[in-house]
């Protein structure tokens, strides 16, 4: 059943599942083809808005056709046998190509296994312009969300975006214990050496190997000042 009543939960729970899914299935209008869908998998990040980011070689089909047509979608999904039943999230938009060096900061801080490739020139990043999303948060329960109730706006500093860079390498650098305790006592999540790979006003991303976890703040945050009194306080969290 289609559901148009918005809620204002939807948009953070569609905001956390594009944080948390490194792939998804980009979807464009095919040139070989003549405008026939053409689906590939691709790695994804977002900004600190939740807009998806993701970078694409030129050689690439999926390419050619943005080059044609800026209309794309891309489905995230949680890679488990029973997906079909799970949240998912269709964001609907277009393919901007982007040069902005923050955001390919925040999308190679995310895949650091592709850094050597996207030395070469023909790889872009693209940010994406979202127009709406088609999410499905169950049997029976679906939702179209526009733009706005999906991406963060005013919440979003330029301050904190410049700062991101420099507060991952001084939590990395000189916190690594206290990135490890955000990891195994407060997502639940076992092992050493986790890294902090993003932070934006809604929580923090954290990596270890081929492991991932995303711990939520309890408040929205809007500066590097409150980031940090955030981050003092979840370390302080009793275990």
């Amino acid at each position: 059943m289609k559901n148009n009543i918005k809620d204002k939960n939807l948009g953070r729970i569609v905001r956390r599942l594009v944080r948390t899914i490194r792939q998804a299935s980009l979807a464009t209008l095919d040139v070989e083809t003549g405008g026939s869908p053409y689906a590939s998998l691709i790695l994804v990040a977002c900004g600190q808005d939740a807009a998806p980011l993701f970078m694409l070689s030129n050689l690439a089909r999926h390419s050619s056709n943005i080059d044609v047509d800026r209309r794309v979608s891309l489905l995230f999904a949680r890679s488990t046998r029973d997906a079909v039943t799970q949240g998912r999230a269709t964001v609907i938009g277009r393919a901007i190509s982007c040069d902005d060096p923050l955001l390919k900061k925040r999308f190679l801080a995310r895949h650091t296994s592709v850094q050597t490739f996207v030395e070469f020139t023909d790889f872009v990043l693209y940010r994406m312009e979202v127009e709406s999303v088609h999410f499905v948060a169950g049997f029976g329960s679906v939702h179209t969300l526009d733009y706005s109730d999906i991406l963060l706006s005013e919440e979003v500093s330029v301050e904190l975006m410049a700062a991101e860079p420099g507060i991952l390498y001084h939590m990395n650098e000189n916190h690594p214990e206290k990135v490890d305790l955000y990891a195994q006592h407060l997502v639940g999540r076992p092992g050493m050496d986790w890294k902090m790979t993003g932070i934006d006003p809604e929580g923090i991303d954290l990596a270890r190997n081929d492991a991932e976890a995303r711990l939520d703040f309890d408040e929205v945050i809007s500066c590097p000042d409150k980031a940090k009194k955030e981050l003092i306080r979840l370390a302080s969290v009793p275990k």
